[in-house]
């Protein structure tokens, strides 16, 4: 922990104690989720406090409606510092029901209602897409913050965003979205693709019951189809296209693979009680199983580099799909334990605290150097959350889901 405007709080990563974020993903708000878990499961009082010390930096760092947020990366995103951020304080206030929190929920509602670029029944916050950083990962925490807080004026403007969606696929077999209206690219999993903005869609049948969304829920299905590698039982939906020569054909994780994918045939069981889906979802764990993860990749179809470890791409994401699998056989059951096995065994043991040491990805600022990260993509509150579920599982005790989790 390093100390910020006079608080002890967490950098995104080591190598840069001066970044620090409120975001979901890397930064303050995903690592408060974290302690808030941990409370649930010990009964802690200094987890609490630790919760609430995030909070409380949260509250003094909320975003604002003069700030430029039209233009940040994943402005918008459920997982960066806006919606991500006012996740963490309605779950401070579900767990501590002190209103403070709630109040400062409500403030960054105040703030996306403010940036939203309303044109007759559509809505929209930029031209992406996608659950990770566009108008479906937007739609989500609007479903969540409606429900959770009764605002029926929320759901109202995730409603809009999926008839934006809507207008914005592409018809041409079943729908399809890119992850940018204006972008080149199609990455059709969960975090990009049809598969996430199809959950959605789903979700939205859910909440309001119609029947507009989920046909084109059903739609985006009809598209996986078309794509999907179906041999030997598998349901895998390749990386994307068109193929600027991405290292993997077909990957794993919740990001780009059937552990994000299977989300979308989960809630579609969920909603349609059809157990088709759900011989979907098993269909994606078989494509997981086939991959050879946590090896080195079975055939060609997954590459050959190494699998990352982490919670958007890697083995942490499938480790807690497993966990969410119910009626596991005895086979995938050793699967589960192998994945979390060599999850702990990539860990660090540092002055009795465990860290997970990473290369950053190519995407990332000083690509390449080696960090030691903290949130939840990447870091110690991800692979604890992981850990948590588990324990979670033993003890019966309800795990705090994140918008875009189904389980």
């Amino acid at each position: 922990m390093v100390t910020k405007d006079g608080a002890q709080i967490w950098p995104n990563a080591t190598d840069q104690p001066d970044e620090v974020s409120i975001s979901y993903s890397d930064g303050v708000a995903g690592n408060l989720i974290f302690y808030l878990q941990l409370y649930k499961e010990t009964n802690d009082d200094s987890h609490l406090q630790q919760a609430s010390d995030a909070a409380d930096y949260i509250l003094t760092h909320l975003p604002q409606k003069t700030d430029s947020l039209q233009k940040v990366f994943w402005g918008f995103s459920p997982y960066g510092n806006v919606c991500g951020s006012a996740f963490a304080l309605i779950e401070m206030y579900k767990t501590t029901s002190d209103a403070t929190y709630k109040s400062g929920a409500s403030h960054i509602i105040d703030v996306i209602q403010h940036f939203a670029i309303n044109k007759e029944d559509t809505i929209s916050w930029g031209s992406g897409n996608d659950v990770l950083g566009g108008l479906a990962g937007t739609g989500l925490f609007l479903l969540y913050a409606g429900e959770t807080l009764n605002r029926p004026d929320l759901i109202e403007m995730a409603e809009k965003a999926g008839r934006t969606l809507i207008s914005r696929s592409n018809k041409e077999v079943g729908l399809s979205w890119k992850r940018g209206q204006n972008g080149r690219f199609e990455l059709p999993n969960f975090s990009h693709g049809a598969a996430g903005v199809g959950y959605f869609l789903a979700r939205l049948y859910e909440s309001t019951n119609e029947n507009i969304y989920l046909d084109a829920a059903l739609a985006a299905n009809t598209y996986l189809e078309s794509i999907a590698k179906t041999d030997n039982g598998v349901f895998l939906i390749p990386y994307g296209f068109p193929d600027p020569g991405w290292s993997r054909s077909y990957d794993v994780g919740w990001a780009h693979g059937p552990a994000g994918v299977a989300r979308f045939y989960h809630q579609l069981f969920k909603v349609t009680g059809d157990p088709k889906w759900k011989k979907r979802e098993r269909a994606c764990l078989r494509g997981i199983m086939s991959s050879g993860i946590p090896n080195l990749p079975a055939s060609s179809d997954f590459g050959e580099e190494e699998f990352y470890l982490d919670n958007r791409f890697g083995t942490g994401s499938v480790a807690s799909f497993l966990l969410d699998i119910s009626n596991k056989n005895e086979k995938e059951q050793m699967f589960q334990d192998d994945l979390i096995n060599e999850v702990l065994s990539k860990s660090v043991r540092k002055n009795d605290q465990l860290c997970w040491p990473q290369v950053r990805f190519s995407f990332m600022q000083n690509a390449g150097d080696t960090t030691t990260f903290t949130g939840q993509f990447y870091g110690a509150s991800g692979y604890g959350m992981l850990l948590l579920k588990a324990q979670a599982k033993l003890n019966g005790t309800n795990f705090i889901r994140f918008v875009d989790d189904p389980y």
